[in-house]
């Protein structure tokens, strides 16, 4: 084990100078509307929730719909009927 301690590359500086490190940061307007941002942007879960209400109020719209055409139907035979007896007598 020593052996392989004794071989390794030893590590060296590079001989360039060593530059200077710039650190931009975000401008304030930047940061400050990533705040609001975050403020008021519901969270997922609700806009989740609101997907799922929605689709609930349409399956009902439908439904409703459904059976108000279904009921129409019915009441349209039944006059229709009615005529008819009343024509053929």
């Amino acid at each position: 084990m020593e052996e392989g301690m004794s071989k390794a590359i030893p590590i060296r500086r590079s001989r360039a100078a060593a530059r200077a490190v710039v650190v931009r940061s975000r401008p304030w307007s930047v940061n400050l509307s990533a705040g609001v941002r975050a403020a008021v942007e519901p969270p997922r879960q609700l806009w989740l929730a609101g997907l799922g209400a929605t689709v609930l109020a349409i399956r009902g719209a439908r439904t409703a719909w459904s059976l108000i055409i279904a009921e129409g139907a019915g009441v349209e035979a039944r006059l229709l009927q009615a005529l008819r007896r009343s024509a053929s007598a």
